[in-house]
């Protein structure tokens, strides 16, 4: 079985994301979209479509795939910003030279060799263009992560439809200091290091605790959580609900729905709530965004030099790899800040809007 998964002309939509990643690395839930297919189908031969200038990142990142080849052959072609449920990949599989759309925008497809040889020619994959009047138009349901808030949006359920990959309520520790509620929820990976007075509440959903995580005391852990391995959860730390924690993190703080991608520092005191904070960011203490207007009106972002409607009134901030903010920053309602920034504010606040590597001292923008 053979599997393409590509992006297409919307993948700016997920900056500041995917300005160093391809759309299928996005977090939502428990893993990247990619690897949520590689669980459902591990034995399935992948191949990756991305950007070009993503390819040769792509390929270090991804040494057994292929990568942008110019041959195809028969195989399933699936949009990579979707969170993909088994069904529908099967029912992708079970019908030949189908086209299927969500939303009115195709996100797979069902090819012979020489269909995909054409689309891919045309450079189908990226103008999500195929010639659809020879073939069916199925409707699947698998939710497009169209916008880095959509993944903020999915990411409690999609924690629990995720959790089905372990082995919840077994090999729980036994110690008398922690308190474990619906421990049948629960997994807690090898070599945690759990310190005593700390609350692991998985009643709203699943808790899942990668191996080598150490979580200090007098911490509050609500499900539905994921903590990546090798992270660490400072003392004092409230984590709500909804939220996904990469690997080889350091948390501290209150966090409210919310992804961190990966190998970044929120260890102090301060706010972060229902945003998406990319790999490598150090955000400095007291770091705080907001969440919710005063006036609890839908919150308009910048996206591509145009501003989108997000149809709700609580949405945080969205942060690009290598971004630092200094002591004492203030992030306003829908605060987009891109790759590679500086921020050291502590009077003002930053625009809703800072482009790739900027610094923004006491409310000047440079650019470096």
């Amino acid at each position: 079985m053979h599997f393409y998964i590509y992006e297409d002309t919307d993948t700016s939509n997920l900056a500041p994301i995917t300005r160093t990643r391809p759309t299928f690395d996005i977090y939502c839930g428990i893993f990247k979209c990619l690897e949520r297919i590689c669980n459902y189908f591990p034995k399935a031969e992948i191949t990756l479509f991305v950007r070009d200038e993503l390819s040769k990142i792509t390929k270090e990142n991804y040494p057994n795939y292929r990568v942008n080849p110019s041959n195809v052959k028969e195989g399933i072609w699936l949009l990579g910003n979707v969170l993909w449920s088994k069904t529908d990949i099967q029912n992708v599989i079970c019908n030949k030279y189908k086209i299927y759309k969500n939303e009115n925008k195709i996100i797979a497809a069902n090819l012979n060799k020489h269909e995909g040889q054409n689309w891919l020619n045309d450079g189908g994959l990226l103008k999500s263009q195929l010639d659809t009047s020879s073939n069916t138009n199925d409707r699947l349901s698998s939710p497009i992560i169209k916008y880095l808030w959509d993944a903020v949006e999915y990411n409690p359920s999609q924690i629990k439809l995720d959790s089905q990959f372990y082995n919840l309520g077994k090999k729980l520790p036994r110690a008398s200091k922690l308190t474990l509620i619906e421990k049948d929820k629960i997994f807690i990976g090898e070599n945690v290091k759990l310190s005593p007075y700390t609350i692991f509440d998985a009643t709203n959903g699943e808790i899942i605790i990668e191996k080598n995580v150490e979580i200090n005391s007098f911490c509050c852990l609500e499900g539905p959580l994921f903590i990546g391995k090798n992270s660490e959860i400072r003392p004092n730390t409230q984590i709500k609900g909804g939220t996904t924690i990469g690997p080889f993190s350091k948390i501290g703080g209150e966090i409210s729905q919310s992804i961190f991608h990966g190998n970044t520092n929120k260890i102090h005191y301060g706010y972060i709530g229902n945003s998406y904070i990319g790999e490598w960011v150090n955000l400095g203490a007291g770091t705080t965004n907001s969440n919710l207007k005063n006036n609890y009106s839908n919150i308009i972002i910048s996206v591509n030099n145009s501003f989108v409607n997000t149809n709700s009134n609580k949405i945080g901030c969205f942060i690009g790899d290598h971004t630092k903010t200094a002591i004492g920053t203030y992030l306003n309602t829908g605060t987009v800040i891109d790759i590679a920034c500086n921020i050291v504010s502590v009077n003002n606040y930053p625009p809703k809007y800072l482009p790739p590597f900027t610094w923004f001292i006491n409310g000047k923008k440079e650019k470096y």
